[in-house]
């Protein structure tokens, strides 16, 4: 997978390419855009999941402490993005040693469905894991929402746990092993 700016390419290099890399604010504030989309769509197909103040700046930031936004795009125009953080102390705070990255938020504009994309970023998060010494992915998602979880099942993700919280009821913790 390529890595680089977002900035201007030739017409043959990078075109129809999934590029990812550490968003700047520009980007985070695209990708809060992405969000605000996502969660008005989800709310009319009736599939609620996440709400709009969850994607506050300052919101996300007292949730993950400090959270490191990643953004994809393909020929110039961000389609999407996820978070990664190196703790997660509400959902997984029996881990205490530094061995993962924990994957959240993780969303792909609409019109960009369906095209492999989603795939891209999970397994680009894994082989940044493995360059960044890490030993597992970690999420959670929402184990009613059969997309979520065969998108996730065919990544090698392994559910390790199922909680709740105020949202989700079938909330399911799953790991990715790193080898």
């Amino acid at each position: 997978m390529l890595v680089g700016p977002f900035g201007p390419r030739s017409d043959n290099i990078g075109y129809n390419m999934l590029l990812i890399q550490e968003a700047n604010s520009e980007e985070i504030n695209t990708l809060i855009s992405i969000y605000m989309d996502k969660v008005k769509w989800l709310r009319s197909v009736n599939k609620p999941l996440w709400d709009e103040s969850q994607f506050k700046l300052e919101n996300l930031i007292t949730k993950y402490g400090q959270p490191v936004f990643y953004a994809g795009c393909v020929n110039n125009v961000i389609i999407g993005g996820f978070i990664l953080v190196e703790s997660d102390k509400q959902y997984w705070p029996e881990i205490i040693v530094n061995d993962s990255y924990y994957f959240h938020k993780f969303v792909i504009k609409n019109e960009y469905c369906g095209n492999g994309y989603a795939d891209e970023m999970i397994t680009w998060v894994k082989d940044h894991g493995k360059s960044n010494n890490k030993k597992f992915i970690r999420l959670d998602y929402d184990g009613d929402r059969k997309p979520i979880r065969k998108l996730y099942t065919r990544n090698g993700f392994v559910p390790v746990d199922i909680i709740r919280n105020a949202h989700v009821t079938n909330l399911i913790k799953a790991e990715f092993k790193i080898q």
